[in-house]
């Protein structure tokens, strides 16, 4: 895949996004969060906080072997969610600047146990929690093409193709094309019986869905349903998405 983002770009995300979660949060952490049941945007400040603060400190002990707890945090340290965010979001980004792409590090995947891949989460983690925080204020924006590319991609290689060994029911009842109408990147996708089969580029489906990268990065989230892209083919296929594992 020509159009994943590099090192030094997923860092630009995580500031960027970082920074915009941080605006939007501000004055409206009592909102619900309507793609996160039962989270408020303090909530979804806090916990975006926490897991940066929690790689962070994989990223410091540096064993790709072995999960480590961070020391707890201090309530008063964190009682500003947004104050913390900012905080947790400087030493992450410092980290691996520091660090590199090619540092030893533990993740949950057992693949690529390094600092590059934390930079890559954590760049779509960000982004997609910053776009929970501004649907909940009215004002949600889209997703940079390229990062929301290099996001599908994490959603079917890293997520789904771990998740779907554990769910041998879940199925898409046929091929299901993701298409991007505004760069150029497409997948076709069969999932079932516990296998999951991925091509990149264009071909036959039984469902093909069409929208910018950023409507299909969010659709794969379960963010945007079906039903706001462009379908062509069998709808059953392309609604069958939402019952696969979600991470």
């Amino acid at each position: 895949m020509t159009l994943l983002l590099g090192f030094e770009e997923r860092i630009g995300c995580i500031v960027d996004n970082s920074a915009r979660l941080c605006q939007t949060a501000s004055g409206a952490l009592e909102l619900p969060v309507p793609t996160c049941p039962g989270w408020t945007v303090r909530q979804l400040t806090e916990h975006m906080a926490g897991v940066f603060t929690f790689f962070s400190h994989q990223l410091a002990v540096g064993d790709p072997r072995n999960r480590r707890e961070p020391p707890a945090y201090d309530s008063q340290e964190c009682a500003d969610p947004v104050e913390w965010l900012d905080a947790a979001s400087e030493v992450l980004v410092e980290s691996l600047k520091e660090l590199g792409p090619d540092e030893p590090c533990w993740n949950w995947s057992g693949e690529d146990l390094d600092s590059g891949w934390v930079a890559r989460r954590m760049a779509l983690e960000v982004a997609l929690h910053r776009y929970d925080g501004e649907l909940a204020v009215g004002d949600p924006r889209p997703v940079s093409a390229f990062l929301a590319v290099d996001g599908i991609d994490e959603r079917l290689e890293v997520f789904l193709r771990s998740d779907i060994e554990q769910a041998p029911e879940a199925s898409l009842g046929g091929p299901l094309c993701l298409c991007c109408e505004d760069v150029a990147a497409s997948w076709v996708i069969e999932a079932g019986g516990g296998r999951l089969k991925v091509r990149e580029g264009a071909g036959p489906a039984a469902a093909v869905l069409r929208a910018s990268a950023s409507q299909l990065f969010l659709f794969s989230w379960n963010r945007v349903p079906p039903d706001c892209l462009q379908l062509t083919g069998d709808p059953a296929v392309a609604a069958a998405w939402a019952d696969l594992p979600c991470g």
